[in-house]
């Protein structure tokens, strides 16, 4: 069967394609066709072959993700960078998700209860780098769940605690530079210009990390922005459950790929939280996550699918050991 892939998709997709495609020795030349009807309307697709049309894919082929690359929900090609330095230190579109690709998780779900619209926020700063980089995650998703929510007036403290975060982490001159921004397109109710202006500014922070050297940082405010959103998620989808709507969030690549992050984390940072016990609860999740193929997800599944991400929020605030 002839492949038919304009080049942008082919550039995007390479990576993800297995080795052993490639490795294929050529396919054999077809046997002459016989004399039935019934044989003759049917075409056999090999699925190691993808044909697509204006670069959209036939059908869904099974993501082939190395260990440490970002998912494909997650990153965005749009922003990769292949500077020497941001590929030494572990910072670019395959090691850093991209916040507003997690946030899309939310897009098309049933509203969010009321109860996980806002959350306490601690009113002391921790004075672990680790878990402050993981409270700005969470802040970035508490900013995109109160616009989502239309409760614009909850945005300034929001900002504002951004801004007090950054200050901590060494760079709250960067989330000075965007909180005025993010306080407009809450008071317009521009939510996709708020995304893109929250994927700016996790943007202009890791670059930041990038030149202090400490590329964790960047990854583990993708994990708390991960971790809040999932916990709004599946409040919202239990609240009105659709089988349909709940497969967004049985993506089991996704806890799979934090797990391996925290594996690799700084043995410092990783001695100063509790990296085992939330590796722990990603390898649960991941097993949640993982479906029978063909399957929809259930109200239990998704009930239990919460409370595990409960207990990995407990756990990534220090909260529960």
């Amino acid at each position: 069967m002839k492949i038919r892939v304009i080049s942008s998709f082919l550039a995007a997709a390479a990576w993800c394609l297995p080795a052993a495609w490639a490795e294929q020795p050529p396919t054999p030349a077809a046997a002459p066709a016989v004399p039935n009807a019934e044989a003759a309307d049917t075409e056999v697709i090999d699925t190691d072959e993808i044909e697509a049309i204006d670069g959209t894919p036939d059908y869904n082929a099974p993501e082939s993700r190395k260990p440490g690359e970002v998912p494909a929900m997650f990153r965005d090609d749009s922003m990769l960078d292949d500077s020497i330095i941001n590929q030494e230190l572990g910072i670019n579109v395959y090691t850093a998700p991209s916040i507003s690709k997690i946030f899309n998780q939310l897009d098309d779900l049933p509203a969010i209860p009321d109860a996980y619209v806002l959350r306490k926020r601690p009113e002391k700063l921790s004075t672990e780098a680790g878990r402050l980089a993981l409270e700005m995650g969470y802040l970035m998703a508490d900013g995109f769940i109160a616009v989502r929510s239309g409760h614009m007036n909850d945005i300034k403290p929001i900002a504002l605690d951004l801004v007090r975060y950054g200050k901590a982490l060494g760079v709250g001159d960067k989330m000075n530079a965007h909180s005025a921004s993010l306080l407009e397109n809450a008071e317009k109710g521009q939510i996709e210009e708020f995304k893109r202006n929250l994927a700016s500014t996790q943007e202009d922070v890791n670059a930041e990390f990038v030149s202090l050297r400490d590329p964790d940082l960047a990854h583990l405010i993708a994990l708390g922005g991960w971790v809040r959103a999932l916990e709004a998620a599946t409040a919202a989808i239990s609240s009105k459950f659709d089988a349909k709507q709940a497969s967004a969030v049985f993506y089991p690549d996704g806890p799979a790929y934090f797990s391996e992050i925290l594996d690799g984390l700084n043995p410092q940072t990783s001695e100063k939280m509790h990296i085992h016990h939330m590796r722990k609860l990603l390898d649960k999740l991941t097993e949640q996550m993982t479906l029978p193929e063909g399957s929809l997800p259930t109200p239990e599944q998704v009930e239990a699918l919460h409370l595990t991400i409960k207990q990995l929020s407990d756990a990534a605030l220090g909260e529960k050991s």
